[in-house]
């Protein structure tokens, strides 16, 4: 495969300060996408950018953005910022997510249900009312959603986690629906194994996390849907 496959393509990436994110933020640097990294640590946005220019030469436009709190003014913003700088958004991936209580539904505290909603859910339906007609007149035109088995099988204790991943997998199945035809957007969803980071290691402490797939070996799934762009994929789960 062509190592610049994504020469030229402005590509949002949330959640990309650490984690699955970062590691995506690198791969699709590598094959020559301009990355738009989102996440609440400065710190940590300034050194994934600091890696992007000293491993590829490459360029990076950092968005911190604290998703717990960002409301549809915000978004709007960030919509609007994308636009003057780029003219044209080629793929989001939504990958923020906030682990939130592992606990009982009937002990959960409803302040951090309602926060773990709006990272997890909110954040990608108000980015994406924000930014939807960016994407007029890109070849990719792709939006990516990373969901989670505790979505797609919900397990007693995951709370407002799985509630809210499942919440999301049905958010994606519905836009794919909706964005059906060819000159639309292709919509797909991602379920990432078992992987070292900060979320997986603090819902399961007790686990072995040396056992656990590094977070650049878990990247492959979003390449491909990135790279091999077609609505013969549309809303399907990898």
């Amino acid at each position: 495969m062509n190592r610049k496959t994504l020469h030229e393509k402005t590509i949002l990436i949330t959640g990309a300060s650490r984690g699955i994110g970062k590691a995506l933020a690198k791969a699709c640097a590598e094959k020559g996408a301009h990355v738009i990294a989102s996440g609440r640590s400065v710190k940590d946005l300034e050194l994934l950018s600091d890696e992007i220019k000293t491993e590829f030469s490459a360029l990076s436009t950092l968005l911190p953005m604290n998703l717990a709190t960002a409301n549809v003014d915000d978004y709007r913003t960030v919509g609007e910022h994308i636009e003057k700088q780029f003219g044209t958004l080629d793929a989001i991936v939504f990958n923020a997510a906030m682990l939130g209580e592992v606990t009982p539904c009937d002990n959960y505290s409803l302040k951090t249900w309602i926060e773990v909603f709006q990272v997890n859910l909110h954040s990608a339906v108000m980015l994406m009312q924000a930014t939807r007609t960016l994407f007029k007149g890109s070849s990719l035109r792709t939006v990516i959603f990373t969901l989670a088995e505790e979505g797609i099988d919900p397990k007693a204790n995951w709370g407002a986690y799985s509630a809210s991943k499942a919440a999301l997998t049905a958010y994606m199945k519905m836009y794919a629906l909706e964005n059906n035809n060819s000159d639309q957007l292709r919509v797909a969803g991602v379920v990432p194994p078992p992987t070292k980071t900060l979320i997986r290691m603090t819902a399961y402490p007790a686990e072995n996390h040396e056992i656990l797939a590094q977070p650049e070996a878990v990247v492959w799934p979003y390449i491909k849907l990135l790279t091999e762009a077609s609505h013969t994929n549309q809303g399907i789960i990898l």
